[in-house]
């Protein structure tokens, strides 16, 4: 069967898995040489026929970001590009529409312009809005009835006397990605008025937040399932805040306080992944007492979390406590320093403590802890030959010391791994950032995607 006699409905889905996000760059700059297209443009050209399935295929249109350089652009005005990617977004017509607009140095009349044109007139079900250095920022309009997503971003926002303003109501909204900096509003009042309480994923980036702010939008948080939290450890007083759907938690603390009021504040019972970092700074510890994570896991009772991460601290962490407040683990990273009592390596290899616990990652620890560590591997293995409630490690990491002999520890490592089935390293301490987490944050809207001439295509 020749390609032109397939179904209109098989054409149409080839051509979706062909086509993804388009980027506009609003002006482009004189000295683009190239001509760029996109997918959508090159199957709109081959002939006639797919021209016709290309323009009516909705899904082709709708995933689209816009870079608009306003310092570039007031001599031209915005009219005309704003206009080439509101006849780009009417092809989608009433499928949902993944949107992404970064503004530098707009003026108020562009910023009205951008929001007229691209934001009310659309099905918008996933935004992505940056205002850099704009005084007049760029928000979601009073169109936003079908928004699920937010990401919003203020860099440079506003002067410190501005109010940060009121977004319209947002009836839809799961999810929301905010960067600001609270220093660059007098007044914060409005993001109390946030409908907090129906989302379900809530994240900060790139700047921390003073605990108070974010105490009082965690009590109005009822419904989250998945947070990232950057905290400023400053002032903190503890309260008593439950998040009964919470199912994944990153907090990433700075300053120079201790981070326990936030810990003995939070009340998980139904908590998968707790991931505590510190950020940037990894030499500097985290002013936190172990102690507290053990009260958290017992006052939450932590029976489903089974991945859990802590960030270097003051105090030792007690392998032993620590664990055993954590029936369901999986997967454990601790950076240390690490302290372990008498029986705790029994207990890693009978079972008594993580019966779950295929993955392990240590910070530094001595050359003793990491031989009993490494019998440790092949014991958990017979063991699980004969319980089947407890599971033989997959994956295993520690750290030694400079001083210790690493081509020797090493060896016996790999030796250890090749026995007993599993993955087993054993580094040097190093300088390397300890960001280096299971899940990757990104930021989104960072993939741009095919950028198109606008030129190009008439």
């Amino acid at each position: 069967m020749l390609f032109d006699d397939l179904p209109l409905e098989i054409v149409q889905y080839i051509f979706s898995l062909c086509c993804g996000r388009v980027k506009f760059k609003i002006p482009q700059t004189r000295d683009h040489i190239s001509r760029l297209g996109t997918t959508q443009v090159t199957l709109s050209l081959v002939c006639s026929r797919w021209r016709e399935i290309a323009l009516n295929t909705s899904a082709l249109w709708g995933d689209v970001v816009v870079e608009y350089n306003a310092g570039r652009t007031r001599a031209l005005g915005p009219t005309a590009p704003l206009q080439f990617v509101q006849n780009w977004l009417n092809r989608a017509r009433t499928t949902p529409i993944s949107l992404s607009i970064a503004v530098h140095k707009a003026l108020e009349s562009q910023i009205t312009a951008i929001s007229q044109t691209l934001l009310s007139s659309f099905h918008i079900t996933n935004l992505t809005l940056k205002s850099i250095q704009c005084h007049h920022l760029l928000l979601p309009t009073n169109n936003s009835y079908f928004l699920e997503s937010l990401h919003l971003s203020l860099y440079e926002a506003a002067r410190a006397t501005d109010a940060f303003p009121r977004l319209p109501e947002m009836p839809s909204l799961k999810e929301f990605h905010f960067c600001l900096l609270p220093d660059e509003f007098e007044d914060l009042t409005n993001i109390y008025l946030i409908p907090w309480h129906q989302l379900r994923v809530f994240a900060l980036s790139d700047v921390q937040w003073p605990s108070q702010i974010l105490f009082n939008i965690l009590q109005r948080c009822k419904s989250l399932v998945e947070c990232t939290l950057l905290v400023e450890l400053y002032g903190q007083y503890e309260h008593d805040i439950v998040l009964p759907n919470l199912e994944s938690l990153v907090l990433d603390m700075n300053g120079r306080g201790s981070a326990d009021p936030i810990i003995l504040s939070l009340t998980l019972p139904n908590l998968r992944s707790l991931d505590i970092r510190r950020p940037l700074l990894w030499r500097m510890k985290l002013l936190l007492s172990p102690k507290a994570i053990v009260m958290m896991a017992q006052r939450s009772g932590f029976k489903c979390l089974t991945d859990f991460s802590l960030c270097r601290t003051e105090q030792p962490v007690d392998v032993r406590s620590l664990l055993g407040s954590m029936p369901a683990l999986e997967r454990v990273q601790l950076y240390g320093p690490l302290m372990f009592q008498p029986g705790t390596f029994d207990d890693l290899s009978s079972g008594t403590i993580g019966p779950q616990l295929e993955e392990i990652r240590f910070g530094v620890i001595s050359d003793e802890e990491i031989g009993l560590l490494l019998e440790t591997v092949g014991q958990r293995r017979e063991k699980a030959k004969t319980v089947s409630d407890i599971r033989p490690f997959a994956f295993v990491t520690g750290h030694c010391t400079r001083e210790s002999d690493f081509e020797s520890l090493n060896q016996r490592a790999k030796q250890c791994g090749e026995a007993f089935n599993a993955d087993v390293a054993i580094l040097i301490d190093s300088t390397s950032d300890e960001g280096s987490h299971w899940e990757s944050d990104q930021d989104v809207g960072s993939d741009t995607g095919e950028e198109l001439d606008l030129e190009s295509w008439e």
